[in-house]
């Protein structure tokens, strides 16, 4: 039987971060990360940083720190999306309440597991599929068992079990794609249009079309002319009577330290 909870009951237990950092290619995302993992190490140094990797860039952003960087972290390299899942349910049976998981990036996992969904359907990767496709030949998969797979894998398997969590931190980075000259797409997917309307702006960021509705601080680096600034474009924990604000990353090692300065009130409760 599911147990009632008081108010004091309820906010007697620290609320966890689910943060997405999203931004173009190059704009910071994986050193915001790294200094994600640097700021807990002062304030929580028992936590764990756990670190899965789609696309290669951490160790270079986490070599960039020298001296500097964080040493509580636990580094996973994923190729597909099998590796995914496997890591993340090792990940949600052995942490410990207050530990972090990053993920890097969300836009190759959501690839990853389409992919899996095309090679049960049709035998070959996306990659293959499409080149096959323009070619006019290859197998066409049924669309929705093609998404039941693709989505089963990425929502029930990988990201349902991230937001349930109660007691694991979690960060996101997505790249943030060009938008199309027209202004949008097509037929624009209903919940891109929701998050569009949300903030003002398509970000068009990379991964699955709920993945941004889903957390609960929603952060955007922008680089103009050399300065890296934040945008925080939706923030359910924030201290500030008002949850948006903006706020500049003077170096790559700044953005944790200063996100806990003006959204946090300085302290972190995890």
């Amino acid at each position: 039987m599911v147990q009632a909870q008081s108010s004091t009951e309820l906010l007697s237990y620290p609320n966890r971060e689910f943060m997405l950092i999203g931004g173009k290619d190059g704009v910071g995302k994986s050193s915001s990360a790294v200094s994600i993992a640097w700021w807990v190490q002062q304030l929580k140094p028992d936590a764990t940083v756990n670190v899965i990797d789609s696309e290669n860039k951490f160790k270079s952003a986490l070599r960039s720190f020298g001296s500097d960087r964080p040493t509580n972290i636990q580094y996973y390299k994923v190729g597909n999306m099998n590796e995914v899942t496997g890591v993340v349910a090792g990940v949600m049976e052995g942490h410990a309440p207050g530990d972090w998981l990053i993920i890097e990036s969300m836009g190759p996992i959501w690839d990853m597991a389409q992919d899996l969904a095309y090679q049960s359907i049709a035998g070959v990767t996306k990659a293959e599929y499409l080149e096959k496709k323009q070619k006019g030949k290859g197998p066409i998969p049924s669309p929705d068992d093609f998404w039941k797979i693709a989505k089963g894998a990425y929502d029930g398997a990988f990201l349902d079990p991230i937001r349930q969590s109660e007691d694991l931190n979690v960060l996101l980075t997505s790249v943030a794609k060009p938008v199309k000259a027209d202004g949008g797409f097509m037929k624009e997917n209903k919940d891109r249009k929701q998050f569009r309307i949300e903030v003002g702006m398509d970000a068009n960021l990379s991964g699955s079309p709920t993945m941004p509705s889903v957390v609960e601080t929603l952060c955007l680096l922008e680089l103009n002319q050399g300065a890296v600034t934040c945008r925080v474009l939706r923030d359910n924990l924030s201290v500030r009577d008002v949850g948006r604000c903006e706020f500049d990353i003077p170096g790559r090692r700044d953005f944790g330290l200063t996100f806990w300065s003006e959204c946090r009130g300085g302290e972190i409760k995890l």
